[in-house]
Order: structure tokens, then C-alpha cells, then sequence
């Protein structure tokens, strides 16, 4: 694991910085869920550290797992701000109600919810990492490549500290049920705000569209999400078995390298 900075300039590209608007922006919505929620783990995390003796092995993987995702945090909020910029002027009052959920989730809740959402969500970390290196190819054609670079170096990062956090939860006592159950809140808690934004871009952007652009539209948003969801579900079922461990997820073709040619550590 390492924590890099790659030269990206992405800002003049958005929001529509691939042929397949709508595929823009599903990835723009998990931009702006992202700024909010990796500060979140983070907090998470560092009281995991806290929680931990001095000399558990997990403890200097906690501390790269808070460097990557406070870089990620930091690009995520050029990128948002390239959106804000555009016009989109609902984002701010979904970024506030999403903080808002965090902000009650640290005061109110305890460790080990934290610490099951967390995983929830880095679960499908791998997941979507797969996906973009090995699935996308399409959706990527004639993108920019700044932008699209951003996504591959932040999910090949996701892959890369994809055990951090279920070592964190497992090793301050969490167990499979209660995992299991937590994984579903979390997805549906992520979902929820996922679809506020993106239905709030796409509304802006259907604006003054033709009716058959409008069905063209809609039928490629239909399309997408059909894909993505049947993609993420067949992968999630292992993540429901007593003895997962994202250790055993296979390494997307081409990740590697692009982490070492590209935005080397």
C-alpha cells in the first residue's frame, strides 16, 4: 500500500467528460457521496487505531488507509467544485444532509456500527475496481483522460486497502451476522443518497432535451444501471459467506500496472 499523488487536471472536463453522459453521471454523483463519506472513514478508522494496541501490524495499514483516502477526499473536492461551477445548485444541500447523516452516525452510534458500515462500503470496492479496468472499456472510449484516470487511481487504491477496514472490524470484535446485516443498511443508506444526486444532474442536464432525446436518455440511464447492478450483485453474494475475506478477490487485469506506470508510489 502506498499513498500517491497523481498529476491530474480534470477541472475544464466536467461534467461531461465521456461520450455517455449518463455514464458521467452516475461517476460525478459518486463524486460528490465520496467527498462526504471518506472523511467519515477516516474518523472511523482513526478511532479504530485508538482502539488497537500500539503493536498490532494493523496499525501502520490504518495509517496509509487515512493518507489514500484524505488524497482521495482532497481531488473529489476539486472535482465537485468543477460541478457546483455548473450549475448543478442542489449539490450543496445533498453534500450538507449526507454530512448530517456521518455527523449523527460518530456522536450517537458505536464503534462497531461505524466500523460495519465502513466495510460495507469498501467491500464493493473491488468490486467496482473490477469493473472499471475490466468492463468499461466502452464507456471509457474517448473519455478524457485526466478524469478517467482519476476513477482508475482511486478504485485500483480501493483494491489495494480492500482488507483494511474488515481486519479493523474483525479484529475489535465483530462478527458475521452483524456484518451481514449492516452490509444491506449501508448499501441501501449509500444507494439513497447516490440516486438524490445523480437524479439531481441528470435533471439538469434533461433540461430543454427534445422528446426523443429524453427517451434516449432515459433508456441509456435504464441501460447502465441494469449492468452496474447486475454486476455488483453476483459479486456481492460471496461477500455474504461466513468466511469471506476480501483477500481472496482476484486482482482486476491491468491494475497493477497502471498503478506503477501511472501514478507511482
Amino acid at each position: 500500500m502506498h499513498s500517491r499523488r497523481p498529476a491530474l487536471d480534470f477541472a475544464n472536463s466536467l461534467p461531461h467528460w465521456a461520450g455517455n453522459r449518463e455514464f458521467c453521471q452516475i461517476l460525478n454523483a459518486a463524486s460528490i457521496v465520496t467527498s462526504q463519506l471518506e472523511p467519515y472513514l477516516n474518523q472511523v478508522m482513526l478511532r479504530a487505531r485508538a482502539a488497537l494496541p500500539d503493536n498490532s501490524p494493523l496499525q501502520e495499514e490504518l495509517r496509509i488507509f487515512v493518507q489514500q483516502e484524505s488524497t482521495h477526499c482532497r481531488y473529489h473536492s476539486r472535482y465537485n467544485r468543477a460541478l457546483h461551477e455548473a450549475g448543478y445548485d442542489r449539490l450543496k444541500s445533498l453534500e450538507k444532509m449526507l454530512a448530517a447523516d456521518y455527523e449523527c452516525f460518530l456522536e450517537s452510534r458505536s464503534l462497531k456500527f461505524n466500523l460495519a458500515y465502513c466495510e460495507g462500503f469498501e467491500c464493493t470496492g473491488p468490486i467496482y475496481a473490477e469493473f472499471l479496468f475490466e468492463q468499461a472499456a466502452d464507456l471509457l472510449e474517448g473519455s478524457d483522460p485526466q478524469v478517467a484516470g482519476l476513477w482508475k487511481w482511486h478504485f485500483a487504491e480501493e483494491f489495494e486497502h480492500r482488507m483494511v477496514a474488515h481486519d479493523a472490524y474483525h479484529r475489535l470484535g465483530g462478527g458475521w451476522l452483524y456484518r451481514l446485516y449492516r452490509l444491506f443498511t449501508t448499501l441501501r443508506h449509500l444507494k439513497k443518497y447516490n440516486a438524490l444526486v445523480e437524479s439531481h444532474l441528470v435533471e439538469i442536464d434533461r433540461h430543454g432535451m427534445t422528446p426523443e432525446e429524453l427517451r434516449r436518455s432515459r433508456k441509456a440511464s435504464r441501460q447502465l444501471h441494469r449492468r452496474l447492478n447486475w454486476f455488483l450483485l453476483f459479486r456481492l453474494i460471496r461477500v455474504l459467506s461466513p468466511r469471506y475475506s476480501p483477500a481472496g478477490r482476484r486482482v482486476p487485469r491491468g491494475l497493477k500496472r497502471y498503478l506503477q506506470e501511472q501514478v507511482p508510489g
